[in-house]
């Protein structure tokens, strides 16, 4: 069985990281994606990570500086579902590429645009680097403790790059599924500006509530910048400390639950006892703060990795993962147990180890058989089949769509905190009617900054709630009346929950043979890590992304 984009055709003009990984995506999953370069090929080719980006694509030569490469690039459009491009605003329609001049001959086309930061404002034709949106949105500024010097600090970490292809993947699956429906494709458009909004979860509306209430509030950095202790509870819960044998962790106790497992087993609950240590990581005072501060870093540093790992598999609820760097993610426990990873023979440097498809299907996998493509691979038969393209020249519909894509979806959204139910809020945002289960006290996001739900603001808009104990059950036949009406369940629940509770995808399909079943926990649905509890800090020491954004191999800490 082919994957489940089988015989959806994909142009990518793209020369950018940007497009090169929406691009990916879609190949992952058997579209065939013919990516046009210049000649000389795309500068991406010159990066390690080529063979990875461009695997199972096709390789065409254009000049669009030429009118008669144009015009192939045009009729080769007028063939495709999907047209990807990320230049600035106005070029494309000056190569004749834009979406009206597109879509006058293809109705059916979706045609997905990223750019830096918008169509129609002061900033437009900025270049849209990555680096360059950051600097302008003040983004810098929030990384100006990576630095021994005043001012904002450079991050190598693409944040804004990748998030703005997995929106621009949003909007073009969406806008296929509602093609269906219309008959009509229709422009999508994203920027890396919307990219990197995606990662601040709260601050925006905090500052907000600080302008608002001025009287009650004052604003202020998140740590003391001379001495780096934290102003933040939150910031003790995620905390970054040193073994007794040199090795980075960094812990995971967001919930009150997770962290008053972390204060039992390294004793600092009995010193939280006392009444001139209460609420210390909170105090207003900041030498209390310092002190339980240093006392939390003397208890971790009291163990070597190996005696922590003995206590994380006694305590499932505390946790704490290394610092990563390079490619050590390949070789993630939990990467290898779950066969995350693919060996691609590459053309042009052999055997490559990279990373396997996005997600994993169970009907319709992805099928990584074939490599990057060589530059101009495949002119000839490109070229020699160009626009023979099942109906893409379809007479267009009278009447435009008048509803959202997702419109008449319903998503049972099973999860607490950020990642997943921020997943099912950008369904919400395109039309799906997402019904939040959550436990009788709420999901925690909702009470991790001190006022009212200001820290699940993103997880929760645009969707309604039920609240039920999901482990009675009453509860349970409660989630299940609701699943049997629905199309899509998202669950994130750690390893061995959904089990216990009766809510796997088998329990769920027995209810509802047509259910699209989502498992997103942190780690997995079991393994050696399935069980841990997980935050974006946990995965981005485990990835390696923190070491990358210190500079790398050459600035690890010596033992």
């Amino acid at each position: 069985m082919g994957g489940p984009l089988d015989g959806l055709r994909v142009v990518d003009v793209t020369t950018t990281l940007t497009g090169a990984h929406i691009s990916q995506t879609l190949a992952d999953f058997g579209a065939d994606v013919v990516q046009v370069e210049p000649p000389g090929g795309s500068p991406l080719r010159r990066q390690p990570a080529w063979p990875f980006w461009a695997r199972g694509k096709r390789s065409v030569i254009f000049d669009l500086g030429v009118s008669d490469d144009r015009a192939a690039a045009q009729e080769l459009a007028s063939g495709a579902d999907v047209f990807v491009e990320t230049w600035r605003p106005g070029v494309a329609e000056r190569l004749g590429l834009g979406h009206d001049e597109l879509r006058s001959h293809n109705p059916r086309l979706v045609y997905a645009s990223v750019t830096g930061f918008g169509r129609e404002n002061p900033w437009s034709q900025l270049k849209g680097y990555e680096p360059i949106v950051l600097a302008k949105i003040g983004g810098l500024h929030a990384f100006s403790g990576l630095s021994d010097r005043p001012g904002p600090s450079y991050v190598a970490a693409p944040y804004c790059t990748f998030t703005a292809s997995q929106l621009a993947l949003h909007g073009i699956l969406a806008a296929l599924f509602e093609r269906e429906t219309s008959g009509l494709g229709q422009r999508v458009d994203t920027t890396l500006v919307q990219g990197i909004l995606a990662h601040d979860t709260w601050n925006w509306l905090i500052m907000e509530i600080i302008a608002k209430f001025g009287a009650a509030f004052t604003a202020a950095p998140p740590a003391e910048q001379d001495r780096l202790i934290p102003h933040s509870p939150l910031f003790f819960r995620l905390m970054v400390a040193q073994s007794a044998d040199g090795r980075f962790m960094q812990f995971s106790q967001t919930t009150d639950r997770l962290w008053d497992a972390f204060t039992r087993i390294t004793g600092l609950d009995e010193l939280l006892a006392q009444p001139e240590w209460k609420d210390a990581p909170g105090s207003d005072d900041p030498d209390v703060r310092i002190a339980f501060w240093e006392r939390a870093l003397l208890a971790v540093r009291a163990k070597t990795y190996d005696e922590w790992l003995v206590e994380f598999d006694a305590e499932p609820d505390v946790w704490a993962e290394v610092f990563r760097y390079g490619s050590e993610l390949l070789h993630h426990p939990q990467m290898v147990h779950d066969g995350r990873t693919v060996v691609i023979d590459d053309p042009a440097v052999g055997a490559v180890l990279q990373p396997g498809p996005i997600v994993q299907m169970t009907a319709t996998p992805a099928v990584l058989t074939n490599p990057a493509p060589t530059l101009g691979e495949h002119n000839d038969v490109v070229l020699g089949s160009r626009a023979q393209h099942s109906d893409a020249h379809a007479e267009a519909p009278a009447d435009a769509p008048s509803q959202p894509p997702l419109a008449g979806i319903t998503v049972i959204e099973l999860g607490t905190f950020f990642a997943a139910p921020f997943g099912t809020t950008l369904l919400a945002d395109l039309g799906a009617r997402v019904i939040k289960v959550e436990q009788l006290d709420g999901d925690p996001i909702r009470h991790i900054m001190p006022f009212p739900e200001v820290g699940g603001i993103k997880v929760l808009q645009g969707k309604e709630s039920v609240a039920v104990d999901m482990a009675s059950e009453d509860g349970r036949e409660i989630v299940l009346e609701l699943v049997r009406r629905a199309d899509v369940v998202l669950q994130s629940f750690r390893a061995g929950v959904a089990g216990r509770h009766g809510y796997t995808a088998a329990d769920l399909l027995a209810v509802n043979p047509d259910l699209v079943y989502l498992n997103a926990p942190g780690y997995g649905i079991d393994g050696p890590c399935g069980h841990r509890p997980a935050f974006a800090p946990t995965i981005g020491a485990g990835s390696g992304l923190a070491y990358r954004n210190i500079g790398g191999i050459d600035n690890l800490p010596q033992d």
